[in-house]
């Protein structure tokens, strides 16, 4: 089992190339993305002291004036989602399992789910090398660092082992890799799982592959403040999955459920421009203003409910 944490980063000459874009995208490049996040590593620590760069997930009997609480549930529902929880044959019952964050930022859902339970083993695969030097003190400091490896690699070419994940995850991520099907992300994750582990999708997507003109327009601020090629287009994204191998596939819309956690952008992002410009005088540099823009844009664009949703797919990698 140990070897699934063994990269191999050979040559892909032997791996077909991504299909192209169905539809144009910005020139957002790999070092766009890396650029944005090494820069603004430390502010996504105003929005949660644990490094959840994500939406929280609001469910009946969680304060949704408590934005902690939703975001560390929002981990919970990728474990409920990858179905972790099931009972497994007493012949495996000892074994240790193996998840993979495709996307990881800080490592915050791995840290929710080794510390939940711990039969799991988790590798996190980001390509921005601060996010892992995060990762690393926050998993001292919930005690579980030895359960948790970090690999610095692009998400689309891991170099990990064929078949040998036990689930796996992209929490707002998989909108980082090429194309509206982002076929290059999906066929690496069913390189990845085992036959019958599970694969959960948290991310918004496109509902049409031209949106309206107004959707349009602040999908290409958001995406191009916050280093994004482009939303996946949800039909686009389920047929990749389709095409690779996945089946069991569901689509849940989570829109109401993220709602209570995006309306503190507003309040937060307005209290931290304030006082990130006081602290820099006035000159923040071009990706940090770009983060601030982006927190804004990502709250308006979920009111245009015949574009965009925000989004829970899970598929099952077939046997």
């Amino acid at each position: 089992m140990t070897k699934v944490f063994q990269p191999d980063f050979r040559p892909a000459a032997t791996r077909t190339a991504p299909p192209a874009s169905a539809a144009p995208e910005a020139s957002i490049t790999k070092a766009d993305t890396q650029d944005y996040f090494t820069e603004v590593a430390d502010d996504y620590r105003a929005w949660s002291p644990s490094y959840n760069m994500h939406f929280g997930f609001w469910r009946l009997g969680l304060n949704p004036l408590r934005r902690e609480g939703m975001l560390v549930e929002m981990n919970r529902a990728v474990g409920r989602a990858l179905k972790l929880d099931q009972p497994r044959p007493a012949h495996q019952s000892a074994e240790r399992r193996c998840v993979v964050d495709l996307g990881c930022g800080a490592g915050a859902t791995a840290r929710t789910l080794v510390g939940d339970d711990p039969s799991l083993f988790a590798v996190t695969v980001t390509n921005v090398a601060v996010q892992n030097r995060i990762a690393l003190r926050l998993d001292a400091g919930a005690g579980v660092a030895d359960r948790v490896a970090h690999i610095e690699a692009d998400y689309t070419r891991t170099g990990l082992p064929t078949a040998q994940a036990d689930g796996a995850w992209a929490v707002e991520s998989a909108c980082y890799a090429s194309g509206t099907a982002k076929a290059d992300f999906v066929r690496e994750a069913a390189r990845l799982l085992k036959p019958g582990a599970r694969l959960a999708v948290i991310d918004g997507f496109l509902l049409r592959e031209k949106p309206g003109r107004s959707a349009g327009w602040l999908h290409r601020l958001w995406a191009d403040s916050w280093a994004v090629p482009t939303l996946a287009v949800r039909d686009d994204f389920v047929a990749a999955l389709r095409d690779h191998g996945f089946d069991d596939i569901e689509v849940r819309s989570l829109r109401w459920r993220v709602a209570p956690s995006a309306l503190h952008i507003p309040v937060l992002a307005t209290r931290f421009a304030l006082a990130e410009l006081w602290k820099a005088r006035g000159r923040l540099s071009p990706w940090r203003r770009k983060h601030i823009v982006a927190s804004y844009c990502a709250l308006v664009l979920g009111l245009f409910w015949r574009d965009f949703d925000y989004c829970m797919v899970t598929a099952r990698r077939s046997d």
